[in-house]
């Protein structure tokens, strides 16, 4: 178990109780795809921009944070927006580990996917501004949204099926973000991510 990589990276289980704490029973999933697709769509985030949106995610009207709570959400903005440019290509979804079921977590990356989406349009991205690739992947999600079922129990098929998903969707989101960011320096092994069919 690698304890020094959960020690220094905000994980699921932290968001979930900052969400129960304030009765709300959203994904954490969902607050880390809107995220991601507000970095890629915009050309900056700023702290008070993500606070405003991530207390309107929590719930309506929008609780006040303490301050332990605001710099959790800053440390969720700190991360994604590092780690999804980052040469070390370490940008990772925020989901459940595999200690929640199978389904759990597929639904989790369904939830990621739907907020990545909708975050995605909000922020005024042109798709056909993107590369085919990048277009293509985006319509594999779609469908991925739209279609997808849940592995039905925890063989290891399924286990592989979900790692290869969440590694499409991984790659696909670095490679929208670095497209929609070009002045950044071009990262090394970034390869079109496959279609996920």
């Amino acid at each position: 178990m690698d304890s020094s990589h959960s020690s220094q990276r905000l994980n699921f289980d932290q968001l979930a109780d900052l969400c129960l704490s304030q009765r709300c029973f959203q994904s954490p999933a969902l607050f880390h795809g809107v995220l991601t697709g507000q970095l890629c769509g915009n050309q900056g985030l700023s702290k008070d921009q993500w606070l405003a949106l991530f207390t309107q995610l929590l719930g309506d009207p929008p609780p006040a944070l303490n301050e332990e709570q605001q710099q959790l959400a800053f440390t969720l903005l700190e991360e994604t927006q590092t780690t999804l440019g980052s040469p070390q290509l370490d940008f990772e979804l925020m989901l459940p580990d595999e200690l929640y079921e199978l389904e759990e977590r597929f639904s989790a990356l369904i939830k990621w996917i739907q907020g990545f989406s909708k975050s995605l349009k909000a922020a005024g991205v042109e798709i056909a501004s993107l590369s085919a690739e990048a277009q293509e992947g985006l319509q594999d999600l779609q469908a991925i949204e739209a279609g997808g079922q849940p592995p039905l129990g925890s063989s290891e098929d399924n286990e592989k099926d979900l790692t290869a998903l969440i590694e499409f969707v991984r790659m696909l989101a670095m490679m929208i973000y670095l497209e929609m960011h070009p002045g950044r320096p071009q990262v090394q092994g970034l390869e079109t991510p496959p279609r996920y069919h």
